[in-house]
Order: structure tokens, then sequence, then C-alpha cells
């Protein structure tokens, strides 16, 4: 590859990733970040296949291009503690995907969850009746929502709901509850935020945000938030849920959920969130079938529980 060529290229490379580090809060960029790891890991990979070809100027752009892109990606640790007794309270998330038929399926995976609440998104009318049939046994104790455009929501839970409503936030239902655990009483929000497909679902996810965050920051209980937020660590929106609400997030960052495809995913969408004296021991992913989500698991333990 010739100079000319090669300095045209670094610039491309370089430009790409100032776009995508300091490109402000909007729409389209906000898109090409939400996949900022798969961009440095792309950059990074880049530099070592040209530096075998010795393109040296192709090689250090591909490098600083992924290192400007690394500290977008530095999030504060998970709100973890370490506990060696049972937790106060075990919860577990899935989006189930709509048009997904594997009811069955994913009856098993919820049971085998062993959660004491469950947190179901895109629950249509089927969902429901199959959620309702498989888990009404053991799950006394339900709210449901069931719609037909992807935000049908719900939550089972095995311990008696103080109080349970839907709240309805620039046009999907949220779920807000209160449960007595082990170690006291807490709220619990359930959310699926619009998905941000068009500029306009992007302001309406924002909005979602944003109302959630003062419900959230009014409130005195030990708080968890958990769904689906169409938002990822190192997206403005998610930082500013944080910062308004005083939510601290329990999964990492690099615990991708979305798309699913086996074991794997590429960017975190899903998230489990605390506020107050509440901490997770454990939170993990788990497979979620028929569904393009990986769902969450968390152990979450009180911390002022002797």
């Amino acid at each position: 590859m010739n100079h000319r060529r090669q300095l045209i290229i670094s610039s491309l490379l370089l430009a790409i990733a100032c776009g995508l580090a300091f490109a402000p809060d909007a729409y389209m960029p906000m898109l090409a970040r939400a996949f900022t790891l798969w961009w440095a890991i792309g950059f990074g990979a880049m530099a070592l296949a040209v530096l075998r070809k010795r393109w040296w100027w192709a090689s250090c752009s591909s490098a600083l291009a992924s290192a400007m892109l690394l500290p977008v990606l530095h999030m504060p640790g998970p709100a973890m503690i370490e506990a060696t007794g049972s937790p106060d309270l075990r919860i577990a998330h899935l989006n189930v995907l709509q048009p997904n038929a594997r009811h069955a399926d994913v009856l098993t995976a919820i049971r085998h969850a062993d959660a004491d609440l469950v947190s179901v998104q895109e629950v249509s009318p089927q969902w429901a009746v199959a959620l309702r049939d498989g888990l009404g046994e053991e799950y006394r104790y339900q709210l449901v929502t069931p719609r037909t455009n992807c935000y049908g929501i719900a939550l089972f839970s095995r311990i008696p709901l103080r109080k349970a409503r839907v709240i309805v936030l620039s046009g999907a239902p949220f779920i807000e509850a209160e449960v007595e655990a082990v170690g006291g009483a807490l709220r619990v929000y359930i959310a699926h935020a619009t998905s941000p497909g068009s500029p306009s679902q992007f302001f309406r996810r924002n909005a979602q945000l944003r109302a959630l965050a003062k419900l959230i920051a009014d409130g005195s209980l030990p708080t968890v938030l958990i769904g689906d937020l169409n938002t990822v660590h190192w997206d403005d929106a998610y930082q500013q849920l944080c910062a308004n609400s005083g939510l601290l997030p329990l999964n990492h960052s690099r615990m991708a959920t979305w798309p699913s495809i086996g074991p794997l995913a590429f960017i975190p969408l899903d998230h489990a969130l605390v506020r107050g004296p509440i901490r997770a021991s454990t939170i993990d992913s788990f497979k979620i079938p028929g569904s393009d989500h990986r769902g969450l698991l968390a152990s979450l333990h009180f911390a002022h529980a002797p």
C-alpha cells in the first residue's frame, strides 16, 4: 500500500474513533456507540493484521483508534458483596421474545432459576396464558399486562406483593411493586424501555428513563430495577439514569445479553441495578430458549442483614 493511501485510511480510522468517543448524545452516534467494545476489538485486530504487512501508519492509527475507545468502556464495578448465607431475595429477568413459541422450555428455565421474583417482558396474550398456567401454582402473586406490540410485561412472585401497580411512561407499561423480603421491605421496578429503532423512539426511551429515575429518587425504600432498558452501560441515557436516581449496577458491562447466539451475546441491553443498602452476592446470565436475549439472575442481600 502506498504512503498516500495509508494516510487516507489512517485518517478515516481516527475520524471514526473520534466520532464514537466524542460525538454528542444523538440518535446515530448512540446506535454506533452501542457496539463500542466490538469497534475497539475490530480496530485492535486490524492493527495486528496490517502490522504483519508492515503498513506502519495504518497499524498505528488502528491501535490508537482502539485505545481511544477503551476509556469509553470503563465503568464502575458492580455493587457486589461476599456472602455465605442464603440470599434475602433471588430475582430473575427474562425477555422471552414475543413470537417465541417455546413456552414449555421457557417455563422450565424459569423453574430452574428458582427465583423469588420473576420479571418477564414481551408478554403477548398467548404468553400471558402460558405463564399464568405454568407458574400460577408456585408464583401465586402476579401482575400481568399483556400487549401485542412487544411491550407486554409481567411480575411473578412467591412472596406477597404489598403493593403493585402498572405505570405507563411515554406509552410503555412499567411495573412498580413493594415486597417484604427476608432482610426487609424493598421496591422493585420491572422495566422494558422503548427500543431506540428510530429518532422518535430514541427520544421516547430517554424520556422513560428520566421519568423512571425521578420515581426511584423520590422513594425511600431500598430499590431494585431490573429489565431490558435498551441501553448500554456507556450510553449517556444509562449514566444519567444512575446519576439522577442513585442506582448502582449489578451486572458488569461485559455481561452481554443481546443478541443471543448460542452461549454468546454482543451487548448488555438487560440490566439489574440497586439503590440503598442492598447488594448482590452473585449475578449471572442464562439462556432463554427461543429468545434473542439472555436472562439475568441475581442473589440479593441487605447490607444491614445479619
